[in-house]
């Protein structure tokens, strides 16, 4: 995962469910609106009604993200080439370079290799193999257009 999106909306969206029980109190319960005395956070029942969201929520992505993943890797495939992948995919698939000002990136002491961008490109390419500047990200502005 490489954005962290399961670390963030997964385990963050996990303890959000389980912190209703944990914290909720029965006393608190009467302020949502519910005409009835309910003692389910202090009887636990609660957390467990919470787990079980979970639980639920869990199997179900597990099960349609690998219905749709294996679909995929059944069908076209989930990875692409390895020359696509040395590349880059904004090189194959946009037709266009990653970053726009490849100078700048050498002077600052990047590594930077050109490579034969195919027929998408119509020529060669540059692509950063190596930062060991940490400030690069702040001398390359994106493109514009």
């Amino acid at each position: 995962d490489p954005l962290d999106a399961a670390a963030v909306h997964g385990a963050g969206g996990a303890w959000g469910l389980l912190c209703v029980g944990i914290f909720c109190t029965d006393e608190n319960i009467q302020y949502a609106g519910y005409p009835n005395v309910n003692d389910a956070c202090g009887r636990g029942e609660q957390f467990g009604v919470q787990f079980v969201g979970l639980l639920a929520i869990a199997s179900w992505t597990a099960f349609t993200a690998g219905l749709v993943f294996f679909g995929i890797k059944f069908t076209m495939g989930l990875r692409v080439s390895e020359k696509m992948e040395t590349e880059g995919l904004d090189v194959s698939e946009h037709g266009g370079d990653g970053f726009s000002d490849y100078d700048a990136l050498q002077q600052k002491g990047n590594e930077v290799k050109k490579f034969d961008g195919g027929p998408t490109t119509g020529g060669p390419t540059t692509v950063v193999v190596g930062n060991r500047d940490p400030s690069y990200s702040q001398v390359v502005p994106a493109p514009l257009a």
